[in-house]
């Protein structure tokens, strides 16, 4: 019988959801900018998936793959954050699919995550959360938030 966690978890944020990062979306400073604020992470690994660096743009993606492993994170978020995960996705562009996700312990669990099923790039075997400049990304993200903030208030 597999161990489920108890995904019910509502943090200090009023944390709703749990998103499985494997990318951008781990890094701290993309959380603030883009969330408000960090989200606690918790390790996890998601079965059937492989983790590829975009020939189009160098962001990562994940397709599937029966014998792949990703390494990640899942955050908790609440709707606007994951609405904001979403814009900085760019779904429909990355589809935002629920997958069963292994935490360290081994129990598992249920997170949103991004894929791209016809993307097109190479395997990445990791060491950084893009291929692209960190701090061009970072400023891609508060260019995002700006925009975000002013359709808000408009």
């Amino acid at each position: 019988m597999v161990n489920k966690y108890n995904a019910s978890l509502i943090d200090g944020h009023g944390a709703k959801e749990w998103l499985f990062s494997y990318g951008t979306l781990q890094d701290p400073e993309m959380q603030r900018i883009l969330f408000g604020y960090t989200c606690e992470g918790r390790n996890a690994t998601l079965s059937g998936w492989s983790l590829f660096a975009s020939d189009e743009d160098g962001y990562l993606f994940i397709g599937p793959d029966p014998a792949g492993q990703v390494a990640g994170c899942v955050i908790a978020v609440d709707a606007s954050a994951r609405g904001a995960a979403d814009q900085w996705e760019e779904v429909p562009y990355y589809e935002r699919e629920k997958v069963t996700v292994t935490l360290h312990d081994g129990r598992e669990m249920e997170a949103w995550t991004y894929t791209r099923r016809v993307g097109k790039g190479r395997p990445y075997a990791g060491g950084q959360m893009s291929v692209a400049d960190r701090e061009a990304v970072l400023a891609e993200a508060r260019s995002l938030a700006d925009r975000m903030a002013r359709q808000q208030s408009a």
